[in-house]
């Protein structure tokens, strides 16, 4: 079953080799692609419930608006929106205090750390 999904990353190569492969795989209809939280977060905030995805990959290090802060303002949003949306955060960092941190926020519900294997790309769909 395929699934609308948002990439928020500003890594223009990752952006493209991960949504090829979703789509390759026949798991995503929709692939949104957003350069930074402030993107992502003026989306859904502004946008309808049926354009929300149901999954976002969520990058830690960006410029304008980090994962971080993105995660603050999305407390800000609509339950019913929030109630859509699976989050998991991408980094390359494997610094424990980003892993500690993801896993205390309520919104990620896993940390996954760059590239992305197959065996994420499972879990990330499961």
């Amino acid at each position: 079953m395929s699934k609308k999904v948002a990439i928020v990353d500003d890594d223009e190569i990752f952006q493209f080799t991960t949504k090829i492969k979703f789509e390759k795989l026949g798991l995503a209809e929709d692939v949104m692609i957003f350069n930074d939280g402030e993107e992502a977060i003026n989306f859904i905030q502004s946008g309808a419930k049926e354009d929300m995805p149901e999954i976002l990959l969520l990058d830690i290090n960006m410029p304008i608006v980090d994962g971080w802060d993105f995660l603050a303002l999305f407390e800000k949003v609509p339950r019913e929106k929030q109630e859509m949306m699976r989050i998991l955060m991408l980094s390359s960092s494997i610094n424990p205090d980003d892993v500690k941190r993801a896993e205390a926020n309520p919104f990620v519900m896993d940390y996954i750390t760059k590239p992305i294997s197959d065996a994420d790309v499972k879990k990330i769909f499961r």
